[in-house]
């Protein structure tokens, strides 16, 4: 009797269990499909209260919108906008769970993924759209509902996900609904979460998060990456993870690359080596007031080794000047530093940049080659003394040597005058010095120098309404930064002088009052 109790009890569970599984609800996530190149998701819950959508001050400009909208909408159909502006998830669409941006082969252009709340909801909305031409009127079809936006934009939904994608002509929206139909019915094992960098972008804690393949980035963003790599390999191996994030006074994108394949991560960790952390030698020698600003920790031997890794590079350099060649990278070991001066109409921009150097052989051999160079018939390399040169051109004189193991160049003639002395207020003394530590590559843009600039400030004074709305809109950032570390992470982000309200409420209280609002 127990034992047929067991077994009775058995069956039970297993029947229980089967009947969990045929009646779990699909995810909206499984819709997006695993050949995805590139996925992005953006937390609008997030955003909204950021953007300070959802504060008091701000119900009196949705009083606004409300009323002017009102005039020209039936009873019927402002009832339901009320519905969706005093609660957003009457919509149907709940917007408390991220919606999903992604390319894939599948579809021509990038296509949108958010989870259905409540399909009466939607179709309700949809209706109210209808009425008022923004959309078609719902069509059916088995398993899921669809209707166009604007003639070439198709929303598919079911119960579980609302798909909206792009699409031309009646063969493409027929195409286009079928793949749709078939990844609304696709499981968690085809579907992009199986996905190990996707996986890694659902950990990110941004406000959009996102992951791309590197094959799906225009190569203009992919040279640096593919830098010293050979040209054989695979950029879909090479994946990019971060997020972009709003902050209280910050707005800040992250982005770390990293590779599933063995054998391209040991040569991404190898790309790595060839810069180092910075010891910020040369902050002393540029003026605070310094436009834009670059520092680099270099290892030239390590930075050789890479490039000789590239097929082009090797073909560019024979054997019998490798060696010598290998030398002059080896020369370069510590801080490379570049600053943008100052800016004017009527002369070229002026610049100032300092190396850590081992010795001179690479301006040497610059000089003693100088007609392998080709200069042209106003163009010369002249040698002011030992280890000091100039070139010469009409444009612009560049002055270049090495003193105390620190190369330096510039154009600007009262600079060379009194090049590696310190100045009296350095960079040193800058607000963002401090986020320098621990970097490898550092790059900042200094907004209140440029802004004070004489040309800028002409600009802004006689550019008209336009200029003017730029130079406020400029005024409110302090820099722009852009740095990287040896881990492979890179950062880029606006500094705001406001340091106690988001960056995006900054943002949208700028257009209000831009607006008239």
């Amino acid at each position: 009797m127990v034992k047929r109790m067991i077994s009775r009890l058995s069956v039970l569970a297993v029947l229980i269990v089967f009947m969990a599984a045929c009646s779990k609800k699909a995810e909206y996530i499984h819709v997006i499909p695993a050949d995805a190149s590139a996925v992005a998701s953006i937390n609008l819950n997030s955003l909204a209260d950021k953007a300070g959508l959802n504060d008091k001050q701000n119900e009196g400009m949705k009083q606004k919108m409300m009323e002017a909208l009102k005039s020209g909408m039936n009873a019927a159909a402002f009832q339901q906008l009320e519905k969706i502006m005093k609660n957003p998830s009457q919509s149907g669409i709940d917007v408390k769970a991220p919606v999903f941006v992604f390319t894939s082969k599948t579809f021509i252009s990038p296509t949108i993924v958010a989870k259905v709340s409540n399909i009466e909801d939607l179709r309700a909305s949809l209706d109210l759209m209808a009425k008022e031409g923004i959309c078609q009127p719902i069509a059916e079809e088995e398993g899921y509902s669809f209707t166009s936006l604007q003639k070439n934009n198709l929303l598919v939904f079911n119960e579980n996900a609302a798909v909206l994608t792009e699409a031309y002509g009646t063969s493409q929206m027929d195409v286009a609904k079928q793949t749709i139909s078939t990844l609304l019915k696709q499981t968690e094992e085809n579907s992009i979460a199986s996905n190990g960098s996707f996986r890694k972008m659902q950990d990110q804690k941004g406000d959009i998060n996102f992951f791309a393949s590197m094959d799906a980035v225009p190569k203009m963003y992919t040279q640096q990456i593919s830098l010293g790599l050979s040209s054989q390999i695979d950029l879909s191996e090479v994946k990019a993870v971060g997020n972009l994030n709003f902050e209280k006074g910050k707005i800040a994108l992250q982005i770390e690359t990293y590779s599933d394949n063995a054998e391209m991560d040991a040569l991404l960790k190898k790309q790595a080596q060839a810069v180092k952390k910075l010891n910020t030698t040369f902050l002393q020698n540029f003026p605070e007031s310094t436009l834009a600003f670059l520092n680099i920790g270099v290892n030239g031997a390590a930075f050789y080794d890479l490039l000789f890794n590239n097929e082009e590079f090797r073909r560019n350099v024979s054997l019998a000047k490798a060696d010598e060649v290998k030398s002059l990278f080896a020369s370069f070991d510590g801080d490379i530093s570049i600053g943008l001066i100052n800016v004017t109409l009527n002369s070229v921009p002026t610049f100032a940049a300092y190396a850590d150097a081992k010795n001179g052989n690479a301006l040497k051999a610059l000089y003693d080659n100088k007609k392998q160079l080709k200069l042209g018939k106003n163009e010369d390399i002249i040698q002011l003394g030992e280890n000091e040169y100039v070139y010469k051109s009409r444009a612009t004189n560049v002055f270049f040597g090495i003193r105390n193991k620190q190369m330096y160049a510039t154009n600007d003639e009262l600079l060379y005058k009194s090049i590696s002395k310190p100045v009296e207020k350095s960079i040193k003394d800058a607000g963002y010095v401090s986020d320098m530590k621990g970097k490898n590559v550092f790059f900042v843009i200094n907004m209140d120098a440029i802004l004070d600039l004489p040309v800028v400030k002409m600009m802004a004074g006689f550019g008209g309404e336009e200029y003017q709305t730029y130079y406020k809109l400029a005024s409110k950032i302090s820099y722009i930064e852009a740095f990287s570390d040896s881990e492979g992470k890179t950062e880029t982000a606006i500094l705001l002088k406001n340091k106690d309200d988001n960056a995006l409420k900054q943002i949208v209280d700028f257009a209000k009052q831009f607006a008239g609002m």
